[in-house]
């Protein structure tokens, strides 16, 4: 359990993966009838993705214990050796080697799952550390959470289902994650915007008066949603579109009969509040697909329960929020 706590993983095991897993989903299902055969290319992309988040995780806490002393915040490495600490992130990186050398002879693929580790180490150790430089340091968190690891999606399984890239697809994605990637990081700024503000931490949220981001959270977001319907209507699938639907009206019981309040990027302090368009990244739209598979390739009912065994928290949140649509 402890080890678990060390690499963070209830931080983005249920919340990065699924969107990245749904990517992979969505490109074997351009090409009908080659699905099953992307699945052990997606457990590989899976295992070499965790490989990077586990090494984001501890990097990240290395990095960060003289800031979170400062600020008050619980730092996991502190309890570590400072010889033993580098361990970690040094066999990260030998089985991120490992999975690279798996993806050869496509280059693209081994460029894009390469640029997230010099992209997250960029942004964490010094003299560089992207984090503490304003608008770099969100750009450097999209670029290795969402943008190159959606776009490695596309082309690793593109790769090995013998599809070429429908590049409509592949930019729309690139462009998709950059707006949701951004406000990822941007919701996790201001969240922490007073504690790195006591640090003396130069984070962009800490460099802006968040009633000045308003606007600017309306552009992403709408720049977002242009982005997923391109998406949408490159894909041509009408379950993902139904979910959609299916989504919003759980957006709207939350807003209305839960009283959450509805968030673009900047949350409100001590109120309940859901991430628009969060919940149908990581639930609807990965299961949506898995559906549509199995429709046509029976063995992909297989995927479908294993989907929901790996990631169950958030759809049975998602399933218990829709009980107010049952009750008087």
């Amino acid at each position: 359990m402890r080890f678990f706590k060390i690499i963070r993983s209830v931080e983005w095991w249920e919340y990065k993966l699924p969107p990245l897993l749904a990517i992979g989903y969505a490109t074997a299902l351009k090409t009908e009838g080659v699905f099953m055969m992307a699945i052990p290319q997606l457990l590989f992309l899976l295992f070499a993705l965790v490989i990077g988040a586990v090494y984001v995780s501890i990097i990240n806490d290395m990095t960060d214990i003289e800031a979170d002393l400062a600020s008050g915040k619980a730092n996991r490495m502190v309890g570590i050796r400072p010889g033993i600490r580098w361990v970690f992130p040094a066999m990260c990186l030998l089985a991120g080697l490992v999975c690279g050398y798996f993806l050869y002879p496509d280059r693209l693929s081994i460029l894009l799952y390469l640029i997230p580790w010099i992209s997250f180490s960029l942004y964490s150790f010094r003299p560089v550390r992207l984090k503490n430089r304003k608008i770099w340091g969100v750009l450097a968190d999209a670029s290795g959470s969402h943008i190159f690891t959606s776009l490695l999606m596309v082309s690793s399984i593109s790769e090995v289902t013998g599809q070429s890239i429908d590049w409509l697809w592949f930019w729309s994605t690139g462009v998709w994650a950059l707006c949701y990637g951004s406000r990822g990081i941007l919701w996790h700024q201001f969240y922490d915007r007073k504690n790195d503000i006591q640090a003396g931490l130069n984070t962009y949220a800490v460099n802006i008066l968040p009633d000045r981001f308003r606007n600017k959270e309306i552009t992403i977001f709408c720049i977002e949603l242009a982005a997923i319907a391109t998406m949408l209507f490159s894909l041509q699938l009408l379950l993902p579109v139904l979910f959609l639907l299916l989504y919003a009206v759980l957006a709207v019981i939350r807003s209305k009969r839960l009283h959450y309040v509805p968030v673009l990027i900047i949350s409100p302090e001590n109120r309940p509040f859901h991430i628009l368009m969060a919940d149908f990244y990581q639930v609807f739209f990965p299961l949506a697909l898995l559906v549509t598979a199995a429709f046509v390739q029976p063995y992909a009912w297989i995927i479908l329960l294993a989907q929901l065994v790996l990631f169950p928290q958030k759809t049975i949140t998602a399933i218990k929020d829709f009980k107010p649509l049952f009750s008087r």
